[in-house]
């Protein structure tokens, strides 16, 4: 008797410790380990078979990599998925130096969601003080590419932040070593102290991770935890997208240049979207460099165009005070073709060093790539960019766009509004809408921007434009507007001297037919919407139709025959002598709205409609002087309020 009830308390202690339960539909159908390694060992020696669930019951302590191999040999398994039981909150810790966890097999989920919602409730922790990676993934053989693996909704720690990934998508060693893969998916992690949050490096080869996809990952916590260098890396891949991932906050003492993205050498067919990439910065007066998204990708496979699209993303609050360092909004360079910058909302960039003899100050986006590299810059909205750079040199610049290097540009219906420099009194930076240092024949096609420098302070030198004085660098250089509130419009250095308008302007580069010397009114001086008053009717569509730009940076589409100048497409309403005199007044705010929208009249509102862009009813509220927007997705809505019978018709764009 004694005898049975101690093999039954031994039974019941190792149960109370089998922290991982595995089901199987082939082999050994159910199992339990104590160890996520116990798990996958068994898996590898095909104790387990076909479709495998492994459960996460308590958290457990990985005394060494847990590795799952590739299904050949004695491993043979359809699927392999790994998350949470209901309702539990558990946490992997390695105490390895490698990864916690090395996938090595196709179609494996981690999926850390305790509910089947985005909640992150696994954690993977790599617990060793010098662990430089927590999860490694990949393949070294071409013929047999790692596939449809997916980690989502799980919080991955790294014990340091001086080297090595969070995850890490290359060979099967899991080393920065290119290697063979495809479909990938890493959606909703949080990603922590890493010194590169997720690293992912193909061997440049057609098809080449293709239909992998970094989504909604958040690389931007603050603190202990906060990432170091870099936030997305991308090497050889083909046809990645990389979407609504937040990025930031990084360490700041390093004397490093920091990225939030990068794009390197082959990287070909990426759509890089809706990001935010806000707040990285270098507070080491010895150097250190901060850019929001590298592109520096030359060809892609069998020398094919990188065709590489930048889309839609937010970059915000970037700064340095190193040593020659330098603060950029998006880079483009290398041999790089066909890259399109498109919708990007870049704003509040600080170069902080009053002694740079060498690099770039601050700039939005810099295009250094090279000769015929068919690359489209549009519909950018760019606002309150500033350092000490004073134009003493061809790399040395603080503004809006800068063309240092190649040819086949087309800049369209950008959106620059400069209304800040650095300034202690002895150092000024002279901030330039639009830089360029080219004067190769044919090399810029520049049309439909608006390039504004309005300071406080008239007798700081700023220019709309500084260029060689060499008209035939332009295919077409029409329809722009132009504005300086300094003493002269803009400058050609090392060309004649400064001109003050838009007649001198004409006389040196020739073109501009139809552009324009004034100051639009913008909604502020980081939002660059057109306010739609009559203060603008001097602009209103005073463009020329591009093929490239059929919309504006909200997805409106532009006017085929007359459309606007700049990346917002605007309506500017006229009105009846009569209409004017017994107009309402009316406020709609705020704008953008993330949900209650209020109208404000000093007559009384008796309705409100919100349209879609396609002209559909939408939503609206009677009698009432406030409208919840809240469950409206985000994009651009009109609003029409009716107040004692007139109407007005408001763009709103709701976050």
């Amino acid at each position: 008797m004694k005898k049975s009830l101690s093999i039954l308390s031994i039974l019941l202690g190792v149960a109370a410790f089998a922290q991982v339960d595995v089901s199987a539909s082939a082999g050994t159908e159910n199992a339990t380990y104590t160890t996520v390694k116990g798990a996958f060992d068994a898996i590898n020696a095909g104790t387990h078979q076909g479709v495998i669930n492994i459960t996460i019951t308590a958290s457990t302590s990985e005394t060494a990599t847990a590795a799952l191999s590739r299904s050949t040999g004695t491993s043979n398994f359809t699927s392999v998925s790994l998350k949470p039981a209901a309702n539990v909150t558990a946490t992997i810790t390695g105490a390895a130096a490698g990864p916690v966890l090395r996938i090595l097999g196709s179609n494996v989920t981690i999926d850390g969601s305790n509910n089947g919602t985005d909640s992150r409730n696994l954690s993977l922790v790599n617990g060793n003080v010098a662990g430089s990676q927590v999860i490694a993934m990949g393949s070294s053989d071409v013929a047999n590419p790692l596939t449809n693996v997916t980690v989502k909704n799980t919080t991955l720690i790294n014990g340091v932040k001086t080297t090595g990934s969070g995850i890490i998508v290359s060979n099967t060693a899991g080393a920065q070593t290119a290697g063979y893969f495809n479909n990938i998916r890493l959606e909703n992690n949080s990603i922590q102290k890493s010194y590169q949050g997720i690293y992912m490096i193909a061997v440049s080869a057609v098809g080449n991770g293709l239909g992998s996809v970094i989504t909604k990952n958040d690389l931007s916590t603050s603190g202990e935890n906060c990432n170091r260098f870099l936030g997305i890396y991308l090497g050889g891949t083909d046809g990645v997208t990389v979407s609504q991932n937040k990025i930031g906050n990084f360490e700041n003492t390093t004397n490093e240049g920091k990225r939030g993205m990068w794009l390197a050498v082959g990287t070909m067919n990426t759509t890089v979207s809706d990001n935010v990439i806000d707040n990285i910065s270098v507070n080491n007066a010895g150097g250190g460099s901060v850019t929001g998204i590298q592109i520096f990708t030359n060809s892609g496979a069998g020398s094919a165009p990188s065709a590489n699209k930048i889309l839609r993303n937010k970059i915000s609050n970037l700064s340095s005070n190193g040593f020659n360092s330098s603060v950029t909004g998006i880079g483009l360079g290398g041999t790089t073709i066909g890259t399109v910058i498109s919708q990007n909302n870049i704003n509040n960039l600080v170069g902080l060093r009053t002694a740079t003899t060498v690099g770039y100050g601050a700039e939005a986006i810099i295009l250094t790539a090279g000769t015929a590299s068919n690359t489209l810059v549009s519909n950018n909205f760019i606002s309150k960019v500033s350092s000490f750079a004073a134009n003493t040199s061809s790399a040395n610049y603080t503004g809006g766009i800068l063309v240092n290097g190649g040819t086949g540009y087309k800049i369209y219906n950008n959106s620059v509004y400069l209304t800040e420099t650095q300034n202690d009194g002895t150092n000024k930076g002279i901030p330039i809408a639009f830089s360029s240092t080219v004067s190769t024949s044919g090399a810029i096609d520049l049309r439909n921007n608006i390039f504004v420098v309005n300071l406080a302070d008239a007798t700081i030198p700023t220019f709309a434009i500084s260029v060689p004085p060499v008209a035939a660098t332009y295919s077409s250089i029409d329809n722009n507007i132009y504005y300086s509130s300094g003493p002269n419009l803009g400058q050609t250095p090392g060309g004649p001297p400064a001109f003050t308008d838009l007649t001198g302007m004409k006389s040196i580069l020739a073109g501009n037919v139809n552009s324009l010397q004034t100051l639009p009114v913008f909604t502020s001086t980081t939002d660059l919407h057109i306010v739609q008053t009559s203060a603008n009717s001097a602009i209103d569509n005073k463009g020329v139709s591009l093929v490239d730009v059929t919309v504006d940076i909200d997805d409106e589409a532009r006017n085929t025959a007359t459309p606007d100048i700049g990346a917002d497409e605007f309506t500017v309403a006229t009105m009846a002598v009569g209409e004017v005199a017994n107009k309402a007044k009316i406020q709609v705010y705020p704008n953008p709205v993330n949900d209650v929208l209020t109208v404000s009249s000093d007559k009384k509102v008796s309705n409100i409609s919100v349209y879609n862009v396609g002209g559909q009813l939408i939503q609206q509220a009677n009698n009432a002087n406030v409208i919840n927007l809240a469950k409206l997705s985000s994009g651009v809505y009109f609003v029409k309020t009716v107040v004692e019978g007139k109407t007005e018709i408001t763009k709103v764009i709701k976050k």
